[in-house]
């Protein structure tokens, strides 16, 4: 008994400690925003491909916000209508207001609606289709920087998963424009997933690009994440509390040799 209260003292000094470097390290690093250029990406235009309506705001907000301080022009690909549901009538007019709150302006913004794209988890998308239309995105608007989904999709959402092996088509092919640089979006374990900005010491450490925004920011990203009206049902508001994703971003640069070995643990 006497062993057990002690491990369960321990443990609560532990959880007290990590949560006084967490707001150590958030007031720091939020005092310095938005001057602090270390972390964040060198990109003056941009295209980040998403599957579905919302996927901007509940995976890539931090990115958008301060890509869109940062003056860069932000373009998003969106490969679906997000008509699961059977409300792709009403997602458009709900992602163009989200982004509208992001600072993405409407023009930036090219929605797909295609037979072959059609958001459902049971559905295998084509890869070449994708990486076709990403390529001619990256061509047509002369893209310095490209941002999406890794292997795991965060949510491990078959279509997410899919754009990223879209990219990486696109690398073994070798048509991915060398001035193109490319990152994707960390899918971390459930724990990290929900600790909000209680995440941000592990970010710190183990990611070297990284966005994060103040309460006050992340705000705007909630708010923008509200606009898809249609989507908020209970379980989405519990993930807008406590998901990381409204804070923090970790990306990761990718090139051919780890598109290889990627596929390689695939295989």
């Amino acid at each position: 008994m006497f062993t057990k209260m002690k491990s369960l003292q321990v443990l609560s000094l532990w959880i007290v400690g990590y949560v006084c470097v967490c707001c150590v390290v958030y007031r720091r690093y939020a005092r310095k925003l938005p001057t602090r250029i270390r972390g964040a990406l060198r990109a003056k235009r941009v295209l980040l491909v998403t599957a579905h309506p919302d996927d901007e705001c509940m995976f890539f907000g931090p990115t958008i916000y301060r890509l869109c301080e940062q003056g860069a022009d932000v373009y998003i690909l969106c490969l679906s209508n997000g008509n699961y549901d059977g409300k792709g009538d009403i997602r458009p007019k709900e992602l163009w207001n989200a982004c509208k709150l992001l600072g993405v302006p409407a023009e930036n913004i090219c929605l797909m609606n295609d037979t072959r794209l059609q958001d459902d988890p049971k559905v295998q998308w084509p890869v070449q289709v994708i990486a076709k239309l990403i390529h001619h995105h990256l061509e047509m608007l002369e893209v310095d920087t490209l941002v999406t989904f890794d292997r795991g999709g965060i949510s491990s959402h078959p279509n997410h998963s899919a754009v990223f092996y879209a990219v990486a088509y696109i690398f073994v092919e070798k048509n991915m424009p060398k001035r193109c640089t490319v990152y994707t979006l960390d899918s971390v374990n459930i724990l990290r997933k929900y600790m909000s900005f209680l995440d941000l010491p592990l970010s710190f450490v183990l990611s070297s690009k990284r966005y994060f925004l103040r309460w006050t920011e992340s705000r705007r990203v909630t708010r923008a994440m509200k606009q898809h009206r249609s989507q908020m049902v209970w379980f989405r508001y519990l993930y807008v509390i406590f998901s990381r994703y409204m804070v923090i971003n970790t990306l990761r640069k990718i090139n051919l040799a780890d598109i290889e070995l990627e596929l390689e643990v695939d295989d």
